[in-house]
C-alpha cells in the first residue's frame, strides 16, 4: 500500500513540476529574449571604449550589491521558510532584513565607489562622464536593495505569475528606452536605461507586497540576531565572491587594455542562456527546496537538479566546440576573431554555474561553512595561480577562473554532505 501511495505521489509531483516549469519557461524565454536583445543592441552599437565603461560600471555595481547582501538573502530563505505564512512575523523579518541591508549598502558604497571612479578614469572616461555613470549605478543599486529583499516575499509565497510580470516589465522597459535612444546610445544611456527600468520594477514590487506582509511591523530583535549570525558566517565568502565574480574585469583592467575589457564584457553576454536556468532555480526550485524538511526527498531533489544541470552544461560545451563562429556572429564584427576564447568561456561558465547551483541549494537550507576557514584556502589558490597564468589575455582569465574553483568545489560538497548528515543521513540509504 505504501509503495502504491508513494508511486501516486511521485507521479502527481512530477505532473505538478512539469506543468509549473512549462508555464514558467514559456514566459521566461521571452524575458531572457528581452534581456539578450538589450545586451546585444548595446554590444553592437557601442564602440569598444564605450562598452568597456559600461562593463566596468556593471561589474562594480554587482560587487556593491553582493557586499550589501552578505548572507541576508540566505537568512531570508532559511528563516522565511518557517514564518512566511504569518503576515505579521513575515513583515518583521522583511523589515529587519531591509534595515540591515541598507546599513551594509552604505559600507559597500563607501568602499567600492572610489575603486569604480579610478577604474573608469583609468579606462579613459572623463571626470564628468565618470561621475554621471556612478550616479546611475548608485540609484539602481538602491532599487536592487529593495527588490533583493521584497522579491523573497513573492518567491516564498510562490507567486510565480507576479515574478514573471516583474521581469517582463523590467526587460521591456529597458529595451524600449534603448531602442528609442538608439541613435544616441552610449554607456551613460545604457546605464540609465537599466536604472529607469529598475525604478519601475521597485515601485510595482512595493505595491504588490504590501498586502502580503505587514510593512509597519517593527524590526524583530530575534530575527536581527539570527540574520547577523548568517552575516558573520557569510561575509568572508561574500567579500571573496564579490571580488571573484568580477575578478576577470579587474585583472584585465590592470594587466590588459580597454579593448580586452570590452571583449571580456561582450563574451560574457553569451552566458545569457544560464540566466534562464538560474531563474528557474531561484524562483521555482529553491523556495520549494528550502521548505522541504524530509531528508530523503531533499537528497533526491538535490541530485536530480545537479544531474540535469550537468547534462545541459555538457550539451553547451559540445555546441561551443563545433559552432564557435555562429556564437560570435551574435556579438557583431568587432568580436568575430575570438573563436578560440569561446570554448574556454563556456567551460568557465559551466563550472561556475554548476557550483553555483549546488551552493544555492546549500544556503537555502542554511548549510554554510564559515568563511573564516574556507576563504584563506581560496585566496592562496588564486595567488598561486596568478604566479603561473598570464592574466593579460582572455584565455588566461578563463583558465584562471576554471582552476580557481577547485577548492570551491571541495567546500560546497563537503558542506552538502554534512548538511544531509545532520538531517539524519541514514534515512537516505
Amino acid at each position: 500500500m505504501y509503495s502504491k501511495l508513494a508511486s501516486f505521489l511521485s507521479a502527481s509531483n512530477t505532473q505538478y513540476w512539469m506543468k509549473t516549469l512549462s508555464k514558467f519557461l514559456s514566459v521566461q524565454l521571452f524575458v531572457q529574449a528581452l534581456s539578450f536583445g538589450s545586451g546585444i543592441l548595446i554590444i553592437r552599437t557601442l564602440s569598444k571604449e564605450e562598452y568597456a565603461y559600461f562593463a566596468i560600471a556593471n561589474s562594480l555595481q554587482a560587487t556593491m550589491n553582493i557586499l550589501a547582501d552578505s548572507g541576508i538573502g540566505i537568512a531570508l530563505d532559511a528563516i522565511g521558510g518557517k514564518v512566511w505564512q504569518d503576515h505579521y512575523r513575515f513583515g518583521q523579518l522583511i523589515n529587519t532584513a531591509m534595515y540591515l541591508r541598507q546599513h551594509l549598502a552604505v559600507i559597500a558604497v563607501i568602499v567600492v565607489t572610489p575603486i569604480l571612479f579610478l577604474m573608469l578614469h583609468h579606462a579613459g572616461a572623463s571626470v564628468s562622464y565618470t561621475v554621471i555613470l556612478i550616479i546611475g549605478v548608485l540609484i539602481e543599486l538602491y532599487c536592487y536593495l529593495q527588490m533583493g529583499v521584497l522579491s523573497s516575499v513573492l518567491r516564498l509565497k510562490t507567486q510565480i505569475t507576479r515574478i514573471q510580470k516583474l521581469a517582463l516589465i523590467g526587460g521591456g522597459c529597458r529595451l524600449v528606452i534603448l531602442t528609442a535612444l538608439f541613435k544616441f546610445l552610449n554607456a551613460g544611456i545604457g546605464i540609465f536605461a537599466s536604472t529607469i527600468a529598475s525604478i519601475t520594477q521597485s515601485i510595482i514590487l512595493n505595491a504588490w507586497v504590501k498586502d502580503s506582509i505587514d510593512r509597519k511591523a517593527p524590526v524583530n530583535q530575534e530575527d536581527r540576531g539570527e540574520i547577523i549570525k548568517f552575516i558573520g558566517k557569510q561575509i568572508p565568502n561574500s567579500v571573496l565572491y564579490a571580488v571573484e565574480g568580477q575578478l576577470g574585469i579587474w585583472l584585465i583592467s590592470i594587466f590588459g587594455n580597454t579593448e580586452n575589457i570590452a571583449e571580456l564584457g561582450a563574451l560574457t553576454r553569451l552566458g545569457v542562456i544560464f540566466g534562464l536556468i538560474s531563474s528557474v532555480l531561484n524562483e521555482i526550485i529553491l523556495p520549494s527546496f528550502s521548505r522541504c524538511q524530509v531528508a530523503k526527498i531533499l537528497f533526491k531533489r538535490y541530485m536530480q537538479v545537479l544531474g540535469l544541470y550537468c547534462l545541459f552544461s555538457f550539451l553547451l560545451i559540445i555546441l561551443a566546440f563545433f559552432f564557435p563562429s555562429q556564437s560570435l556572429w551574435i556579438l557583431g564584427e568587432n568580436y568575430s576573431h575570438l573563436k578560440e576564447e569561446v570554448l574556454l568561456l563556456v567551460i568557465s561558465f559551466v563550472v561556475q554555474y554548476i557550483l553555483g547551483v549546488a551552493w544555492l541549494m546549500n544556503v537555502s537550507k542554511g548549510w554554510i561553512l564559515s568563511g573564516w576557514i574556507a576563504v584563506p584556502i581560496e585566496i592562496i589558490t588564486k595567488i598561486v595561480l596568478l604566479l603561473f597564468i598570464d592574466v593579460s589575455s582572455l584565455n588566461g582569465i578563463f583558465l584562471f577562473n576554471i582552476l580557481s574553483n577547485i577548492p570551491v568545489c571541495a567546500k560546497i560538497f563537503y558542506v552538502a554532505y554534512f548538511g544531509f548528515k545532520k538531517m539524519n543521513f541514514s534515512q537516505l540509504t
